[in-house]
């Protein structure tokens, strides 16, 4: 027994133990026993990634890459050393971020737990659950204890999100920083905690500029509709504020994307690149183009598909079904849905939660041509869509409607 399986065993261990230890808190806000499921599945999410892509992807695929870069460079700079203290090791090079900031991520973890791959992917799948246990403790934030242990719930255990993030992957570390700038957002009822939020925001940047963008752009749409009460010089000046910041963030992301022109022509551009790229394999839907018909477009193949005509392998037969119990919770939930639609304004969380998952939808919606891509794409937008679907009449009044982001 080699120590990929020992080391995954004793992570495996490890992660139970401290669920179970956690799990006897008398002040703990959800059942233990929900807690403890929740983390075995993450063990059993990570399995199932790692077998996927070597019995069936013949170990084709960016964790490979991930865990052999990031070994190479544990390998050079071990405890002794530890180059991870100085922000020029994460941030050096014109493209510090995203893969080559995933590789030095990798080297981190690998540095702590050893030579283990079937273990990297087990700490992936935690650091997921971490964001997605933050996204839940947002939740608790702003509505009743009974409504948060429903929803986390929910968020949990739904397949995709303990299934795709159970890897070592930008999916686990985007749902991470999410999770953080969710929190920030909402630790305190009236206004952001910002050193979380923004260590949220600029962990997302670190990974997918893109996903910092949406989640500063949401940001300042809840500002925007909870703060906004006519004119004058102050409201005027905070829209400016939020219009210079968003402009910051937009720049940053096209100047990460390599796009020439930073207008709807190479927005445009770029989309036709991107979705030209992911055009290949049995998951291959066509693009989408940026215009009005392409919007809707972008919503069904996101959150319909695959259709059960589009089903041509075991992951695609279970993100169909996985879809079909997804609409049919949005047709019982249907009254939750016209609640969230009509008082989302109202509620500080849905103020962030609407426009970040119809954002991020349309992104990835109108990028993406490969139904395979988009089932992992989506991952992170799952618990915001949640929210909207456990949305009840009286949740618009436990926030203040007067609320002031900060």
């Amino acid at each position: 027994m080699d120590y990929n399986l020992i080391g995954f065993l004793i992570l495996s261990t490890f992660a139970l133990g401290a669920a179970f230890v956690v799990s006897d808190r008398e002040k703990l806000w959800v059942p233990g026993s929900l807690l403890i499921g929740a983390v075995a599945l993450r063990i059993i999410g990570s399995t199932l990634r790692y077998e996927v892509l070597f019995r069936f992807y013949k170990g084709c695929g960016d964790a490979v890459r991930y865990f052999t870069e990031g070994r190479v460079i544990a390998e050079m700079n071990r405890f002794l050393d530890m180059p991870f203290l100085s922000l020029d090791f994460w941030l050096h090079g014109d493209s510090w971020w995203g893969t080559h900031f995933m590789e030095k991520l990798s080297a981190l973890v690998i540095t702590f737990i050893g030579s283990t791959m079937r273990g990297e992917f087990l700490i992936f799948s935690l650091l997921a659950f971490v964001g997605l246990y933050s996204i839940a403790v947002a939740y608790k934030n702003i509505h009743s204890s009974e409504q948060a242990v429903r929803y986390a719930s929910w968020i949990w255990l739904w397949p995709s999100l303990w299934f795709w993030p159970s890897s070592v992957g930008k999916e686990a570390v985007t749902i991470l920083a999410i999770g953080i700038a969710t929190l920030g957002y909402t630790e305190r009822r009236d206004v952001v905690r910002w050193p979380v939020y923004l260590a949220g925001v600029g962990l997302a940047f670190c990974i997918r500029p893109h996903v910092a963008l949406a989640l500063v752009l949401a940001t300042g749409a809840a500002y925007w509709f909870g703060a906004w009460k006519g004119s004058g010089f102050r409201r005027i000046a905070e829209a400016l504020v939020l219009v210079v910041v968003a402009s910051i963030a937009f720049n940053a992301t096209t100047t990460q994307f390599g796009l020439a022109q930073a207008d709807l022509e190479g927005l445009n551009e770029f989309v036709t690149f991107r979705a030209g790229q992911t055009l290949q394999g049995g998951s291959n839907i066509g693009s989408t183009p940026i215009t009005g018909a392409g919007i809707p477009m972008a919503f069904v193949n996101v959150w319909m598909r695959p259709f059960p005509w589009d089903v041509h392998n075991l992951t695609s037969l279970m993100a169909a079904m996985e879809i079909l119990v997804f609409l049919w919770l949005v047709w019982e939930r249907r009254a939750s849905l016209k609640v969230a639609l009509k008082h989302w304004r109202r509620n500080r969380l849905l103020r962030f939660a609407v426009p970040f998952a119809v954002g991020y939808t349309l992104m990835i919606g109108l990028t993406f041509g490969n139904l395979g891509i988009i089932a992992r794409q989506r991952t992170p937008i799952i618990p915001f869509v949640f929210m909207i679907l456990l949305a009840e009449p009286g949740d618009e009044e436990k926030s203040p409607s007067d609320e002031v982001v900060r």
